[in-house]
Order: C-alpha cells, then sequence, then structure tokens
C-alpha cells in the first residue's frame, strides 16, 4: 500500500517560506499594496460620482415626463422595477449598476480601513525574515516578487508599505535586545545545525520563550533588590548630605532600569520614581528622629 504520508521537507521557494511562516507567525510579513488600495478606491469613488450625477439627471428628466408612470420613477418603486416591462429601463439601469459599485466601494472601504491598522513590523522580525531567505532559501524566489523584503546585504531595500499580521506583544527594550543578541548568536555561531528541524515543516525555528523567561527572572530579581539595597545602604550611612546623594542615585538607577527593563509609559516613570523617593524620604526621616 503506497504511503500517503507528505515529504518531510518542503520544497524550496514558496511552500518553504509558507512552512517557515506557519511555524513562526511573527514572519507573516506582507505589503499592503496601499497605492494600489488607494488608486481602487479612487477609481471606484470617480466612477460612483460620475453615476450619482447620471441618474440625478435621469430621475429630473424622468419626473418631468409627460407619460404617467415615468413621473411616477422617483414615488413609487413598483412604478420604477417595473418600467423594463415598459421599455424604458435607463433609470433603473443606473440604479443597479449605482448599487454593484457602491457594494465594492463600501467593501473596498471597509478592507481597507482595517489593513491599515496593522502595524509595520519590527525591525527584529523583518531582519529574520532577511536571514531566511537568505540563508535557508538562498534567494530562491526570482519574480517580481523577490526583493519585497529586501535583503541582508541591503537592509533598507524593501517595500516601505509591508505589514505584519502576527505583531509580537510589546517586550521591553532589555527583553528585546536580548532576544535579538541571542538568536544572532545562534546564527552565526553555527548553532543551526545542532538543532532539530520541525518534522512537518523541515525547517528550523527559533524559539524566543526561553530567552523571555530569563530576562523576566533578571528583572523580577532587579526590582527586588534596588529597594533593599536602598534601604541597607541608607541605614548605614548616618551623613545628611550622603543620605541625599543616595536617595537622588537611587532614584536615577530605579527611573533607568524602569525605562530599560519594563514597558512602563513615561507617567508610570515618573509616579513609580516620585513613590520610591517618598518611600526612602520617609525612611531617612524616621530613622532620624
Amino acid at each position: 500500500m503506497k504511503s500517503t504520508k507528505p515529504p518531510t521537507k518542503k520544497v524550496r521557494g514558496y511552500p518553504q517560506f509558507a512552512s517557515k511562516i506557519e511555524l513562526r507567525p511573527e514572519f507573516a510579513i506582507f505589503r499592503r499594496f496601499g497605492g494600489l488600495n488607494a488608486e481602487n478606491l479612487l477609481y471606484l469613488q470617480a466612477e460612483l460620482s460620475m453615476l450619482e450625477e447620471d441618474l440625478q439627471l435621469q430621475q429630473k428628466i424622468d419626473s418631468e415626463s409627460n407619460h404617467e408612470r415615468r413621473s411616477k420613477y422617483a414615488l413609487n418603486w413598483y412604478q420604477l422595477s417595473r418600467s423594463r416591462s415598459h421599455g424604458d429601463t435607463t433609470q433603473l439601469d443606473l440604479v443597479f449598476r449605482i448599487r454593484d459599485t457602491l457594494k465594492q466601494y463600501n467593501d473596498a472601504l471597509i478592507q481597507q480601513a482595517q489593513i491599515l491598522r496593522y502595524p509595520p513590523p519590527s525591525q527584529k522580525d523583518l531582519g529574520y525574515v532577511q536571514n531566511f531567505l537568505d540563508v535557508d532559501l538562498k534567494y530562491a524566489l526570482s519574480g517580481a516578487d523577490a526583493e519585497i523584503w529586501g535583503c541582508p546585504s541591503r537592509r533598507t531595500n524593501y517595500s516601505p508599505d509591508l505589514i505584519t499580521l502576527c505583531p509580537r506583544p510589546k517586550e521591553d527594550p532589555f527583553s528585546n535586545w536580548a532576544v535579538e543578541k541571542t538568536i544572532v548568536w545562534l546564527l552565526r555561531c553555527g548553532c543551526a545545525r545542532f538543532m532539530k528541524p520541525s518534522p512537518l515543516h523541515g525547517v528550523i525555528g527559533y524559539e524566543d520563550t526561553k530567552v523571555l523567561k530569563i530576562t523576566y527572572w533578571m528583572t523580577s530579581i532587579v526590582a527586588s533588590l534596588i529597594p533593599i539595597s536602598s534601604i541597607v545602604i541608607l541605614y548605614t550611612v548616618h551623613s545628611m548630605p550622603a543620605r541625599l546623594g543616595i536617595i537622588a542615585g537611587f532614584n536615577v538607577l530605579i527611573s533607568i532600569c524602569l525605562s530599560g527593563l519594563t514597558s512602563a509609559k513615561r507617567a508610570e516613570v515618573f509616579a513609580v520614581t516620585a513613590a520610591f523617593a517618598a518611600v526612602q524620604v520617609v525612611f531617612v526621616s524616621a530613622d532620624k528622629s
């Protein structure tokens, strides 16, 4: 009996690229064709504007007609819908044509509004796609779409209207830096040869969740050590000018940590820094008394 099991390695080209996207949804980076979509909307808008003028003119002509049925087209839909049997379908044909064109226009508007909400890809994910096209596919794509994502030697030579269908959750700057450096290091040191490809897709995928777990624990440890260190140092130092300098130094340190190790907004950084300074001042005041 002939086996129906699919091959473990996908054919080089679109199949292998699609398998990579299936394995890593963050690589689902495509063009939104903003110019063509806008051009299509402009054409539909122009066509509808012309049809609108034609319909208004025809409605005026029919309403002023001496023919009893034609003069009632604007008052009675039944009369207009039966105009075909009367041998006069100009206004009815315009209505049906506008209906079809308007549906295309509305659908295109809604789709374009949804597409414009998709964010551009991060430089990190775009770089991964460029590396994949270079190392794994060896730039096998030879059509007009071959340069859409650029390439490692010309990383800025990519289409300006790229979007990502699966943007990564926003991580803190430190985690992003750690993930990027780790993946680059794995690629440069040749660790890919020691990793097994996916049995379904035949390609190797790098998971950044392990690196993010490490950065999470590092951030948690730093968040625990800073307040404790501040209290311990303030307790051992008795000079008030020195204590004020220590408070200022720890405030700068915690603001830097909040900016680099978390995704805190500016207002949150100010609030946490002010609260931390208040705690230190209360401790110094209580210790002095």
